[in-house]
């Protein structure tokens, strides 16, 4: 079965400190089925490295060796264009950024299993009645 994976899963494959338990199950998962995410994924995941970078938690050398095994990964990243007003919906009745509100979108649209780390993500998930992977 395939699975939305949010940046805080992702991160957590390349960054030690960000790992735990579920994310390592999620990897293990992401071995054998498709993983998913929104467009605005590439740019949350840049920055992420970015701000590892600037604050001396990640040497660039060892970004530059995160981004290209990111590549590898067997993920899609959804293009479909999707309103904002349905973003901003989302984000409104879940107490969500818009950005985390992709997510949930994406995997609701999908009828896809969200993998996340972020509690706020999870219980919006929970509450739409949606499946974390």
């Amino acid at each position: 079965m395939a699975f939305v994976v949010d940046n805080s899963i992702v991160v957590a494959w390349f960054v030690p400190s960000q790992a735990t338990v579920y994310s390592r199950r999620c990897y293990k998962r992401a071995r054998r089925e498709a993983l998913f995410a929104p467009s605005l994924w590439e740019a949350e995941f840049a920055n992420v490295m970015l701000v590892l970078v600037k604050r001396g938690l990640l040497p660039r050398h060892q970004a530059a060796t995160v981004f290209r095994h990111a590549e590898r990964l067997p993920l899609s990243v959804d293009r479909e264009a999707v309103p904002s007003q349905r973003l901003f919906d989302l984000a409104e009745r879940h107490a969500l950024s818009a950005y985390d509100a992709a997510y949930l979108e994406l995997a609701r649209r999908r009828a896809l299993p969200l993998a996340t780390q972020d509690s706020r993500l999870e219980r919006a998930a929970r509450k739409a009645g949606m499946l974390l992977a």
